[in-house]
C-alpha cells in the first residue's frame, strides 16, 4: 500500500493521479505515456499546441453530438440539449478552439481553410449517427470504468454515442493540406477499409464497460464508414491486449522504479523523436526527455 501511494503521488509530475484512460493506452509507446502522464501535470499537457486536426475532430464531433443527441453528460450529471440550432452551436464549438493558439503560421492558415470542410463533415456524422441508431433516443458522453484485478487506477472514458443497446465510437477523417503556388490546397483524407487496432481496442474498453453492441465509425466530408462486425470474444482479447496488459505493463515499470522517472527510462525504449506522436512537445517536455534519455 505504500509504494502504491508513493507511486501514485509522483504521477503527474508530482502531482498525483487517480486513472487511467483508454487514450493514454492502447497502442502508444510507454516513453510517450511517461513524458505525458508521469513527468507532466496536466497544466503541463494544456500547453501543447494542438494542430488543426484535433481541432477538426473537436469542432464536428460536438457540434454533432449537440444536434443530434438527446442528453450529453457534463460530468456526472446528464443534460438535456434543447438548443439544437446549428449556427448557434457550431459557432460556440469554433470559439472554443479559437482559444489555443495555432501550432504555426501554416497551422492558423489550415484552421481557416479546414471549416469549409466541416459543415459536410457534420453532415456525414449526422447521417451516420441515423444509420447506426434509428430512431432511438442518443445520449453523448457518459463516463464509464473498469477496475481491473491488481491494478492501482481504474480505467475511465467516455463513450461518443449511445442508446439504450447500442454504442458508437467516432473517428473523423479531416482534409490535409499542401502549399502549391496559389496557396494551400484541400485534399480529402480517404477513409479506411478496415478499423485500425488502436481504435478498435478504444471501442473494446468501452463494449466491456457498456455491455452494448459497438460500432466504430469513420467520417471525412463526403462519405462515412460504418465497422460492426465485431465478436465478444475479439473485442474482449483487444480489450485484455491492448488495455490492460498496457495498464499493467506500465504498473510494473512504476512499481520496479518506485516512480522514478529516470529509473524507468532506462527500462524503456528512447521515444523516437520523428513521430508524430511527439510534434506538440512543450518546452518542460522537451527538457525532461533531455534528461531522461539525452535526446
Amino acid at each position: 500500500m505504500q509504494l502504491k501511494n508513493l507511486i501514485i503521488s509522483k504521477l503527474n509530475n508530482g502531482q498525483g493521479n487517480d486513472h487511467l484512460s483508454p487514450s493514454q493506452l492502447t497502442t502508444k509507446p510507454i516513453a510517450w505515456w511517461m513524458i505525458k502522464y508521469l513527468v507532466s501535470s496536466q497544466d503541463d499537457r494544456r500547453k501543447s499546441l494542438a494542430n488543426y486536426k484535433m481541432h477538426y475532430g473537436n469542432l464536428v464531433g460536438n457540434t454533432s453530438q449537440h444536434l443530434i443527441c438527446k442528453y450529453i453528460f457534463k460530468g456526472a450529471e446528464r443534460q438535456e440539449i434543447k438548443d439544437r440550432i446549428y449556427e448557434t452551436i457550431y459557432d460556440y464549438e469554433l470559439k472554443q478552439i479559437n482559444k489555443n493558439k495555432p501550432r504555426d503560421e501554416k497551422d492558423e492558415d489550415c484552421r481557416t481553410h479546414m471549416l469549409q470542410y466541416s459543415h459536410q463533415t457534420i453532415k456525414q456524422i449526422l447521417k451516420a449517427v441515423k444509420k447506426i441508431f434509428g430512431k432511438d433516443s442518443v445520449q453523448g458522453e457518459r463516463y464509464v470504468h473498469d477496475q481491473p484485478d491488481n491494478l492501482f487506477l481504474p480505467i475511465i472514458g467516455r463513450i461518443d454515442f449511445e442508446s439504450a443497446n447500442k454504442i458508437a465510437e467516432l473517428k473523423s477523417k479531416p482534409p490535409y493540406f499542401r502549399l502549391i503556388k496559389t496557396g494551400l490546397k484541400g485534399y480529402t483524407q480517404k477513409l479506411p477499409t478496415e478499423p485500425q487496432i488502436d481504435h478498435i481496442a478504444q471501442l473494446s474498453f468501452y463494449w466491456h464497460c457498456a455491455k452494448k453492441k459497438p460500432f466504430l465509425f469513420y467520417v471525412n466530408e463526403e462519405d462515412y464508414k460504418i465497422f460492426d462486425e465485431f465478436t465478444d470474444e475479439y473485442l474482449e482479447h483487444c480489450y485484455q491486449t491492448y488495455i490492460v496488459k498496457k495498464a499493467k505493463t506500465i504498473q510494473r515499470l512504476l512499481e520496479a522504479s518506485k516512480g522514478d522517472a529516470s529509473i524507468m527510462a532506462d527500462l524503456v525504449e528512447a521515444p523516437d523523436m520523428k513521430h508524430y506522436l511527439y510534434s506538440d512537445l512543450t518546452e518542460h517536455q522537451q527538457q525532461q526527455i533531455n534528461k531522461l534519455w539525452g535526446i
